[in-house]
């Protein structure tokens, strides 16, 4: 359950275990440059040869393509071409860019199937484009990644030296960092239209209309909460956050239906006898040590029979590993607080806090987060 290696139990696979014997021998012949060779001129496995090839080069390629994305957005592309068929030359004007230039930026867009070509020298809103256009959370996170890729210009040197990234300063509750107070704003938004696809997908895996109250802790300013309200208008809904947050709620939303109350999670008093606690993408931007004390203090705080949810992209979900894995790995790393978990992992927190009854629900899309609800046991008649 701990991320640091040295408490790991010795689990060191036996030399004749046959499966690491197999892909010893497989990596040997992967790397041999005749055995290459021959796979790029044999018919039967020539394909996979092409494929393996073709991923590689991704790998190679990968910032590339996100730096497209970012050039597609900060250029303002896909809102120029929303709706409508757009020239070459256009485009070039609207985005202030010469011909040649947006040519090379739509032809690279058209790849990533951001945009697409209809007609030679006319382009409109390709597939992920329209995808991209429908999600404003996209545009957000990819001004954001700006800071994480600044820090990960040099990957081995956040590596040796967490303490030291731009990235630790973004967000205002990272220990040792160095946010100033417009900082907060940046998170707001991107918390606000990060979350609105996500808690769709919350509030239709485990519908809330069984609870009368939840209280939505580390909740920001209130987006999840909003959503909970739009769904099930009769619940009380309260939001603990820390007092600077909770203040830029309460000038955001004067008056909002929704109780905001400054706390830090952590060491402040928790209110008692709660029905539901929920924690939306908060678990996993925390290390071991506090995680298993909030589930602690929150267990506490539930009277008997109430509910935890959790909800957050999990490492270890089928189809999506480079996601929680290496996505979310080297971006909480970077951050210099938290790491990815597996389902198992954070049931295994949960029983360790008290829990019992911990279930997996499933969402429509995985990847994007998953849903736990961890039960205190009912009191004993």
């Amino acid at each position: 359950m701990l991320a640091d290696p040295d408490t790991w139990p010795n689990q060191q696979p036996a030399p004749t275990d046959w499966r690491c014997r197999w892909r010893l021998f497989r990596n040997r012949l992967l790397a041999d440059t005749k055995f290459q060779q021959w796979a790029a001129r044999t018919p039967l496995v020539r394909r996979i040869a092409s494929k393996k090839a073709v991923e590689l080069h991704h790998l190679t390629a990968g910032f590339v393509y996100t730096q497209t994305l970012t050039a597609v957005v900060q250029s303002n592309l896909l809102a120029v071409l929303q709706g409508r068929i757009e020239s070459t030359k256009s485009v070039a004007a609207m985005c202030g860019l010469t011909a040649s230039a947006a040519h090379t930026l739509l032809t690279a867009a058209q790849a990533l199937k951001l945009t697409e070509e209809v007609s030679r020298g006319f382009w409109m809103v390709g597939e992920l484009g329209a995808s991209v256009l429908g999600n404003p959370a996209v545009a957000d996170m990819v001004k954001h990644h700006q800071v994480l890729y600044r820090d990960l210009a040099d990957p081995l040197a956040i590596l040796r030296h967490r303490d030291k990234t731009g990235l630790r300063d973004y967000w205002s509750y990272v220990p040792g960092g160095n946010n100033a107070d417009d900082g907060h704003r940046e998170y707001s938004q991107l918390m606000s239209s990060s979350l609105a696809l996500i808690s769709d997908h919350i509030l239709e895996t485990y519908p809330l209309s069984d609870y009368q109250s939840l209280i939505d802790v580390a909740g920001g300013t209130g987006n999840f909460a909003r959503m909970v309200k739009k769904r099930h208008p009769d619940i009380s809904a309260t939001v603990l956050d820390l007092p600077e947050v909770v203040s830029e709620a309460k000038n955001q939303f004067p008056r909002s239906d929704i109780r905001f109350v400054a706390t830090d999670m952590v060491r402040s008093p928790l209110p008692q006898d709660v029905e539901l606690f929920s924690l939306v993408r908060v678990l996993h931007d925390h290390d071991d040590e506090p995680v298993v004390s909030l589930l602690t203090r929150l267990h506490a705080a539930l009277k008997p029979g109430g509910h935890l949810l959790i909800a957050e992209p999990m490492a270890g979900t089928a189809g999506a590993e480079a996601i929680g894995d290496t996505y979310f790995g080297f971006y909480l790393w970077a951050m210099g607080s938290g790491r990815p978990r597996t389902a198992n992992e954070l049931k295994a927190m949960c029983l360790a806090a008290g829990f019992s009854g911990i279930r997996e629900f499933s969402t429509p899309i995985p990847a994007l987060t998953r849903v736990l609800v961890a039960e205190k046991a009912p009191a004993r008649r």
